[in-house]
């Protein structure tokens, strides 16, 4: 550790510390050899994401709805007087018990499929509705898995690569958006086929489909879109480092009660970098002191959240740690007393970061 001091009687200033750490950054992406290699995604620049320890960034989300379910009969009844062919039939329906329950999608969970690969696998809800039941309401339930913050900034040539295989009760979808409560964006749908003809879908082995969608055309024709119906205010920059990749996994499976679980997994993403994955480390804000003994106050600024200790001394050669402190504001304002009940004829402050 270097400590430069400036010292003064009626003003003093922090005597700033400079402390050089050298340390090991993990970044969000590394590579292993054993995650399998894409020719075509490395071509355009993408990276895979690592999900060898952990969900690499990635995070879960599910959505709940209420399904109404019940019973009811239908019985035909005669209606005498209708004319020379005996009467009228008419269907009668009546309720024999209803019920409803509201219901939690599952979430995707990170697991080894086969091969040893790593991926995500989501279950469909397990079933509930009786077997005596003749109807329930069909309710698509969604379970997202959103990434990390994607840097769009460097490349015109932007893709979105994963692999996927599901039953046919799960729908897939993806979104881009900012995350930030604003309209998310739906740029895919595996149940509409060419999407505009910015995605492809072609077949993998083991029984895995590839999707592959492009990116900054995906937005532009979103945004075409969005303008052509008066939302111009809720476009995206196709160039924005603050976009987010959502894949949504609408599960319309059977609840019946004994029907069998339905299985989605996902594996073998590719994506653009994360945002500042390997741009400049932020700085920490040195803090200040200022020092008013007309006022008998003491103003602290730094960087608000962080701790700090407050040192005093009265030679700038012994230092003792006098308080401990987080600041809630930008600066923060105390009378002198509070750090030292006796004045001596001359004292001196410094501030810095609590280890």
């Amino acid at each position: 550790m270097v400590v430069l001091t400036n010292s003064g009687i009626m003003f003093c200033r922090y005597h700033k510390t400079l402390i050089v750490i050298i340390s090991f950054i993990t970044l969000p992406f590394i590579y292993h050899s054993n995650l399998k290699s894409n020719d075509e995604a490395v071509g355009l620049g993408l990276i895979q994401v690592d999900l060898s320890d952990d969900m690499n960034g990635w995070s879960t989300a599910t959505q709940s709805k209420t399904i109404e379910y019940g019973k009811w009969t239908t019985t035909m009844v005669n209606n005498p007087g209708g004319g020379a062919w005996g009467g009228v039939v008419d269907t009668v329906t009546t309720l024999v018990w209803e019920d409803s329950r509201t219901v939690r999608s599952n979430e995707f969970i990170r697991s080894t499929l086969a091969g040893g690969e790593k991926g995500f696998t989501i279950n469909s809800i397990q079933p509930f509705v009786p077997n005596d039941a003749t109807n329930y309401t069909q309710q698509g339930v969604n379970s997202y898995l959103v990434s990390p913050r994607i840097d769009l900034s460097r490349s015109n040539e932007d893709h979105f690569i994963f692999q996927f295989r599901r039953d046919t009760s799960f729908n897939l979808n993806v979104w881009v958006g900012k995350n930030d409560g604003s309209p998310w964006h739906p740029i895919w749908d595996l149940e509409q086929g060419n999407n505009e003809g910015n995605s492809s879908v072609r077949s993998v082995s083991g029984g895995y489909n590839e999707v592959m969608i492009d990116i900054d055309k995906s937005i532009v024709d979103s945004n075409s879109r969005l303008i052509a119906n008066g939302f111009a205010n809720e476009v995206l920059d196709p160039q924005s480092n603050n976009i987010y990749f959502v894949i949504v996994a609408k599960d319309y499976a059977s609840r019946w009660i004994g029907s069998n679980s339905q299985n989605l997994q996902i594996k073998s993403i590719w994506t653009p970098s994360y945002y500042e994955e390997d741009g400049p480390v932020a700085t920490e804000i040195e803090p200040i002191i200022f020092i008013n003994y007309e006022l008998d106050m003491v103003t602290f600024s730094g960087a608000v959240g962080k701790t700090y200790e407050v040192e005093v001394s009265k030679n700038l050669k012994d230092w003792n740690v006098t308080h401990s402190f987080t600041l809630k504001e930008d600066s923060e304002t105390y009378p002198i007393s509070y750090f030292i009940q006796e004045r001596p004829r001359r004292s001196f402050f410094r501030l810095k970061h609590k280890p």
